[in-house]
């Protein structure tokens, strides 16, 4: 028999399928056999079962939108081995093949799935044979699905998580290789889904962004068109359905993307986070990144609010989620006044470091320069030069006596360590360990440049060898921290997210609308709390307004208004980034109209907008209508500007969200301002 996998099944016609909303008669019956499962977040209920050997998903909805975006069972993709030889009429088992109907399969006028294009060497047949089931509900729901292959000898497990609260379900693959033997896997999809909406789809993905304007990419179709995203992309792509509800899907890696077909009602989609050959030796076990599948009511916002909430209440990193105090507001090693660029060395006086905490800062950054105008240390090898540090290294010693916790960038690789391998990996993991244990830093700071090897190479075996080291240090020194910094935040993935503190989120330091489009981009996925401006100078208010956006990197200053905005990011702004809400309720900035997001959050019922003006000749003039997002209809607010304190007022969420508020009297270049909403509490 032939056993359904990485091939997609025809879907019904869209306008057939407008009228269904619930799951059909043919799902239904597969809910009453003790192979199908149900597992459910406060957003996402996931319907699977297993039949021939396979994993099909039958239902994916909003338990209160009730659509099921599933039309037809939808077969999981099995990880598939290579063979440098294929005859050109096998059709392997757990591939339906595409000239072949399957018996259940509907009208031959649907859309179909979207070819992927062949890899070399190509896959081979696999005979996966289910053989048990597990479930655990102690943090949610848990279904482990095992199956085994005799030739080679593996044992696959598929474990489908549902937790606590908002967000998806989540699906990981791991693939234990118990011959005695090498095996090699093929670049096989991660899932591949056909969704049905009940109205016109839109798509949207935002690019990571190195340098340079931010960007958000979208797509309403009016007819059949193909797409794809790769590892420049941040790894969710968002689906709406008439800004009523969606759905959406992710991956947790740092490479790889998605490829789909889409028409006005109807999406093809393959996940792809591997895109190479992975080859494991006896006895290890092979991966396959975390794929996630969500839906939610409302807009494109709210769906990304319900899968951050989810990230940042199970996935991101734990010293961050569980410490207030955290992100640490970042200052650059330097004497007060400089630009950028370091001037600290070992002849620096304690007195430097203690005025760099006086204003604010809770902890510096020691970058590659420092005040010898050369690298810190000599080469690759991370070491500093004795002529410029004679009492040792003792950066971070002068850094923690002054209160500050002390951040150190060690770019490259160690030695040049070739990360794609084992002895790469574990030389780079004690090199760090070692000067952490020196108490040379609290939080290791990364960068990428053209070495023989990258710090994270583009390669699978490279990015997980670099989770290991991030994993190792994580796990067996507590008080670790990492910084990515990888020309200027090149790496944004979700498996990097799970540990990092924050990121630099663009190379561009000196211009304050090009921070915000990256703001505005990478804030539809990605928690803007892991998002640091390295923006400076830090001289007046709208260029540290622009910093407060995320966490906040500045030049070393002192002035009253750095110190009046350093307090009112930890007194007001930080805690509401902490899991809060993010709303973007004007456009992306263009360098001259007003731009401008709103963050609520609701554990604490307190949000905040921050609105800019870049020109004084913007084409709204110098007053606008600010509606706002995510409040509640029933409540009432107060809201309290920071500057125009004459434009204070209270009004219901019902009228803040339907009428909103006029702004005015922002009639300067680079005008600003920052509205604190206060809501009644929580009782």
């Amino acid at each position: 028999m032939k056993r359904p996998c990485s091939r997609l099944q025809r879907l019904l016609p869209c306008s057939f399928l407008a009228s269904l909303f619930l799951l059909s008669p043919a799902t239904k019956a597969l809910e009453s056999s003790n192979r199908t499962w149900t597992l459910a977040t406060e957003d996402t209920e996931l319907t699977l079962t297993v039949s021939n050997n396979a994993i099909s998903i039958v239902g994916l909805r909003n338990p209160e939108q009730k659509w099921n975006w599933i039309a037809a069972p939808m077969p999981v993709p099995m990880p598939a081995v290579t063979a440098s030889l294929v005859p050109t009429n096998a059709v392997p088992t757990n591939v339906v093949p595409t000239n072949v109907v399957p018996t259940n399969a509907v009208p031959t006028n649907a859309v179909q799935a979207p070819k992927v294009a062949p890899t070399a060497p190509v896959a081979s047949a696999v005979n996966w044979e289910f053989r048990d089931a597990a479930e655990e509900s102690k943090n949610g729901h848990q279904v482990t699905l095992r199956f085994t292959c005799a030739n080679p000898a593996m044992e696959l497990k598929s474990v489908w998580s549902a937790l606590p609260g908002p967000g998806p379900v989540e699906n990981e693959v791991s693939v234990e290789n118990k011959s005695s033997g090498d095996v090699t896997f093929a670049p096989t999809p991660a899932a591949a889904v056909s969704l049905v909406s009940d109205a016109q789809m839109i798509l949207h993905w935002a690019e990571k962004t190195s340098v340079g304007p931010g960007k958000v990419q979208g797509e309403a179709p009016t007819w059949k068109s193909v797409g794809k995203t790769g590892s420049g992309t941040i790894p969710l792509l968002l689906i709406n359905a008439g800004m009523k509800h969606g759905a959406y899907l992710g991956f947790e890696w740092e490479l790889g993307g998605f490829t789909w077909d889409v028409g006005v009602k109807q999406l093809n989609c393959s996940v792809l986070p591997i895109t190479q050959s992975v080859t494991r030796s006896p006895g290890d076990v092979f991966r396959i990144p975390s794929v996630y599948y969500g839906t939610y009511q409302g807009d494109l916002d709210d769906g990304g609010n319900r899968f951050k909430r989810w990230f940042w209440n199970h996935k991101i990193t734990r010293s961050l989620h569980d410490n207030k105090d955290e992100p640490w507001v970042e200052v650059c090693a330097q004497e007060i006044g400089g630009k950028g660029s370091s001037s600290v060395t070992g002849k620096t006086p304690q007195a430097v470091y203690d005025h760099l905490a006086a204003v604010g800062a809770e902890c510096v950054k020691m970058d590659f320069w420092d005040g010898s105008k050369k690298g810190w240390y000599t080469g690759r090898d991370w070491m500093f030069h004795p002529e410029v540090w004679p009492d040792g290294f003792d950066f971070a010693a002068k850094a923690h006596k002054a209160g500050l916790k002390a951040a150190l960038y060690m770019g490259g690789t160690y030695n040049d360590a070739d990360l794609n391998t084992t002895a790469g990996r574990d030389a780079e993991l004690a090199a760090v360990q070692e000067r952490y244990d020196k108490g040379w830093f609290d939080m290791w700071r990364t960068d990428r440049y053209e070495a023989p090897k990258d710090p994270m190479p583009d390669t699978y075996e490279g990015v997980a060898n670099f989770l290991y080291i991030q994993d190792r240090l994580i796990k067996g020194r507590p008080g670790y921290h990492y910084e990515n910094c990888c020309n200027g935040g090149k790496y944004k993935g979700f498996a990097i997210c799970r540990r990092m503190t924050f990121c630099t989120m663009n190379d561009n330091d000196s211009v304050a609308w090009i921070t915000r489009t990256t703001y505005f981009a990478n804030s539809y996925a990605i928690n803007p709390v892991q998002l640091k401006s390295d923006h400076g100078p830090a001289t007046d208010a709208y260029d540290l307004r622009t910093d407060m956006l995320g966490s906040v990197l500045t030049w070393a200053v002192d002035n009253p208004v750095y110190r009046q905005h350093i307090a009112l990011y930890k007194e007001k702004q930080r805690p509401i980034l902490r899991g809060g809400n993010v709303y973007h309720i004007l456009p992306m900035p263009n360098g001259w109209d007003w731009d401008g997001m709103e963050y609520y959050n609701p554990d604490l019922d307190k949000g905040s907008v921050f609105l800019f003006k870049p020109s004084a000749l913007a084409f709204d003039g110098d007053e606008k209508i600010i509606k706002l997002k995510g409040l509640d209809r029933s409540k009432t607010y107060t809201l309290s500007f920071q500057d125009r304190t004459n434009l204070n007022c209270t009004a219901t969420g019902a009228k803040l969200m339907d009428e909103g508020i006029r702004v005015s009297g922002m009639a300067e270049q680079r005008a600003s301002e920052i509205i604190w909403i206060d809501g009644p509490g929580k009782k």
